[in-house]
């Protein structure tokens, strides 16, 4: 599986992306700015896990404070 994050300023063009998707198979989904915002912390504190930067417990410590 390969995922795409396609971002842009048209809705036309957006909602051409879309259809040309669909059309080949691929499945796609328009996210709000909050929901790109958010995918893109939980990508970053992924990586910080995983290279060793961030740890658990920091990873809770920030998590707490955005609640």
């Amino acid at each position: 599986m390969e995922t795409i994050i396609l971002r842009g300023d048209s809705k036309k063009n957006s909602r051409l992306i879309l259809k040309l998707a669909k059309q080949l198979n691929f499945s796609g989904k328009k996210i709000s700015a909050v929901q790109a915002e958010e995918l893109g912390i939980a990508i970053s504190i992924d990586n910080g896990l995983s290279t060793g930067l961030l740890n658990e417990e920091e990873k809770n410590d920030f998590l707490n404070r955005l609640k």
